[in-house]
């Protein structure tokens, strides 16, 4: 019973840390707005070069 009750709070030691890395990571993109920044210097040009490369037959 005893190393059953140890097992346990191990496992709950390990997921309440693990859990607090995960709020530290994503509070730190949240505050720098990463996101943000990936996606305009990264996501964009990446679709604006797809975009353009299209073959269009009409001109809008």
């Amino acid at each position: 019973m005893k190393k059953v009750v140890h097992f346990i709070l191990k496992l709950v030691g390990k997921l309440a840390l693990v859990g607090l890395i995960a709020f530290v990571v994503t509070f730190t993109i949240y505050m720098t707005n990463a996101e943000n920044k990936l996606i305009y210097y990264v996501v964009r040009p990446l679709l604006n070069k797809h975009y353009d490369a299209q073959v269009r037959d009409r001109r809008i």
